[in-house]
């Protein structure tokens, strides 16, 4: 089994925003050492005066530097409020830059907010249409894929995405089901499935998983990433685990994780069972700094995450 982590930045209200970055740091190195595989940060553009980011691209070379093991990435890039080009460019120097262990979350939506002047985004922005924002994404998507994926058609075009020739990020597709596989197979996306987002399915839809990973072999020649991503609280007995949740702003998930660590060894095995996935993604929802390290150290050490694999 193995076990991510990812934030929205959210902690105490007595915590401000660079402290917020400064817990974050020695949150991922806690992460590292205690064998967690990989370390997603969310792009979100709430009005928040305690927001430690909005977009994580600045922060991801940051985490990169101070870890050794662990992916470090985007859960994720909110793709239609971007240039396809210049993330594209970003996050493949990036991953050339730290060893090839630089994950990019593509993730549906468009922000609320006017922060690109351009006269699409300008349009997309006041008209808030789901059909035009999906249509902003499923565009933006094509293009991202073609400045990673087609370097010799681009170079007859005169266009490199530095470093030529170099390897490219793991893409994944952020969601609450399994919408679209086909389309993911088709381009070779791994699928991040949550649990824990408004609407997301909680059903297991094991055919279905089962229907794209052959899918996808059959076209890209091995097998997919899938993972799991659930929220919740963990503590040595519990208890502090449940006034955590209560707390946050995630209380409202059906489906969550909340108390000791072997109530999280047991739903884990249960949900790798149910849902055929055997690697997770943990969205911790403790506010307080110390609480959110014990935690995942309990987790860790009840898992065996730091065990040797041979």
């Amino acid at each position: 089994m193995k076990l991510g982590l990812l934030d929205f930045g959210i902690r105490s209200p007595s915590i401000n925003s660079i402290a917020i970055i400064e817990d974050l740091v020695d949150y991922a190195i806690s992460a590292d050492q205690l064998g967690y595989t990989r370390f997603w940060l969310a792009e979100h553009h709430n009005f928040d005066p305690l927001a430690a980011w909005l977009n994580p691209e600045v922060l991801i070379p940051i985490i990169a530097c101070v870890t050794d093991r662990i992916r470090v990435g985007a859960g994720g890039i909110i793709l239609a409020n971007h240039s396809p080009y210049r993330i594209a460019y970003t996050f493949k120097l990036l991953n050339n830059l730290f060893n090839d262990r630089i994950d990019l979350g593509i993730a549906k939506g468009y922000s609320s907010r006017n922060i690109n002047s351009s006269e699409s985004s300008l349009k997309l922005h006041i008209t808030s249409s789901k059909e035009l924002v999906e249509a902003k994404l499923k565009d933006n998507l094509k293009s991202l894929l073609y400045y990673l994926k087609k370097e010799d058609e681009l170079s007859r075009e005169e266009i490199v995405i530095p470093p030529f020739h170099g390897s490219i990020p793991e893409v994944w597709s952020l969601s609450g089901s399994y919408r679209n596989f086909d389309i993911l197979a088709k381009e070779g996306i791994n699928i991040s499935r949550s649990l824990f987002h408004f609407g997301s399915d909680l059903s297991f839809n094991k055919d279905q998983l089962s229907e794209y990973r052959e899918l996808f072999y059959s076209l890209n020649g091995y097998i997919p990433k899938v993972t799991l991503a659930f929220s919740g609280a963990c503590s040595k007995d519990g208890t502090m685990a449940k006034k955590s949740y209560e707390n946050h702003s995630y209380a409202f998930t059906p489906d969550n994780i909340v108390g000791c660590p072997s109530l999280f060894q047991d739903r884990l095995s249960q949900y790798e069972y149910d849902y055929g996935i055997d690697e997770f993604i943990f969205m911790n929802v403790a506010l307080d700094p110390d609480a959110r390290k014990d935690s995942i150290a309990l987790i860790s050490d009840k898992l065996e995450l730091n065990k040797p694999q041979f």
